[in-house]
């Protein structure tokens, strides 16, 4: 299936699965805080958000260490954690970009995995896990050595994966009907609870619902506004997201869930449609540090919204001040969105297009990284720090 054909039968979903988790009452809605953004473009300079920015071209090592597609990056004290599902590789570096070492290799042996969708960090245990997405851990120690493989039982179909603060393991699903896409398991690999029930043409929609914030874990769907706070007991409304007119189009939405239900691929079309036209909005990553909620929704070809064929576009919420800006490129032109975010700083890919902005927005000693890179190069990553 391809990537578009998986997109629309993914756009489908997470819209029908809000009317099925019980979390989702009228009061948890109503009690949790709400977050009012205009959607029109806010354009913001970098000083508005940023105090300084940090270049980290992350090191090929004589080829040893090459990335193809940057899957997952996540920051962890002074190290990089990257996932690369397309080798499939991961690799750590240090906080400049250094190569420090593989964690496991494609194989059949101790330590080698098949494939890898996500990758988590145990922080009570200091372990490392990575996931394959027909639901084995492969479980290594923070420095790469190998711990343990677990196959969990009925695990096929998995997406995501994260540790709550509370002990248990959730995997995100592609699932089957009648199947829950959250899955909850203990450390043992034992299947305890699930949650969001939902029609299997939706899940395909967004494949990373998960971050963690303060210790706490936080779930998000493709195109509804409420976000979650997950853990073993109970999904409940955290917060939710108010676009106004121009947000979620909840007639669209129950088309769409009508025409999924009968089997065909009028609900993908729908979706495809809904997306370009501006009708439907789609939202992928989200995070939250102690200033900001943000989201990263993808763009619409020909929107109403969007005047450019821009992928994605930012929302940065100030949690002070209620203020929103929005925006795929700052005001300077450079192209920013978030892989990852600490409450000091959000790491983004620089691209190759935006090489020629950079002179003038750093130092010479970061703008020398810069200049040493080439479209052959690693990615490099732009550490932003918050104001």
């Amino acid at each position: 299936m391809g990537y578009k054909r998986l997109f629309l039968y993914g756009a489908c979903i997470l819209l029908f699965g809000f009317q099925f988790c019980s979390c989702s009452d009228d009061s948890s809605k109503a009690d949790c805080p709400v977050l009012k953004v205009d959607l029109r473009e806010s354009t913001p300079s970098i000083k508005e958000l940023f105090s300084r920015i940090e270049v980290v071209p992350l090191e090929d090592h004589n080829d040893s260490c090459l990335v193809m597609r940057l899957s997952k990056v996540l920051p962890y004290k002074d190290k990089i954690y990257v996932v690369d599902r397309k080798i499939p590789a991961c690799y750590v570096f240090d906080k400049d970009g250094n190569f420090l070492y593989p964690i496991g290799k494609m194989g059949n042996g101790p330590g080698e995995y098949y494939q890898i969708e996500d990758c988590a960090i145990n922080e009570a245990k200091q372990e490392f896990m990575l996931l394959d997405c027909n639901g084995i851990w492969f479980v290594y120690d923070l420095s790469g050595k190998f711990l343990r493989k677990q196959i969990v039982p009925d695990g096929a179909a998995c997406q995501a994966v994260v540790f709550t603060e509370d002990g248990y393991i959730a995997h995100w699903v592609y699932t089957f009907k009648d199947r829950e896409a959250i899955r909850l398991f203990n450390e043992d690999g034992e299947y305890v609870k699930g949650y969001w029930h939902q029609h299997m043409s939706f899940n395909y929609m967004i494949s990373k619902p998960f971050y963690h914030y303060d210790g706490k874990v936080y779930f998000s769907t493709g195109c509804f506004p409420e976000v979650y706070e997950l853990s073993g007991d109970t999904l409940q409304v955290a917060y939710r997201w108010d676009f106004g007119d121009t947000g979620f189009n909840p007639e669209l939405i129950k088309k769409i869930e009508n025409e999924s239900e009968t089997g065909d691929h009028d609900g993908w079309a729908l979706v495809m449609e809904g997306w370009e036209d501006g009708s439907l909005l789609l939202q992928q990553n989200q995070y939250q540090t102690n200033k900001f909620y943000y989201l990263r929704w993808k763009g619409y070809k020909n929107g109403k919204i969007l005047e450019s064929n821009t992928w994605y576009r930012n929302v940065f919420y100030h949690k002070a001040s209620g203020r929103s800006f929005v925006f795929s490129k700052l005001k300077e032109g450079l192209t920013v969105s978030a892989e990852a975010m600490t409450d000091d700083y959000m790491l983004s890919v620089l691209h190759p297009e935006d090489f020629g902005l950079m002179k003038d927005l750093l130092s010479p000693e970061e703008y020398a990284k810069v200049a040493r890179l080439d479209e052959e190069s690693n990615p490099c990553l732009l550490r932003l720090y918050f104001k």
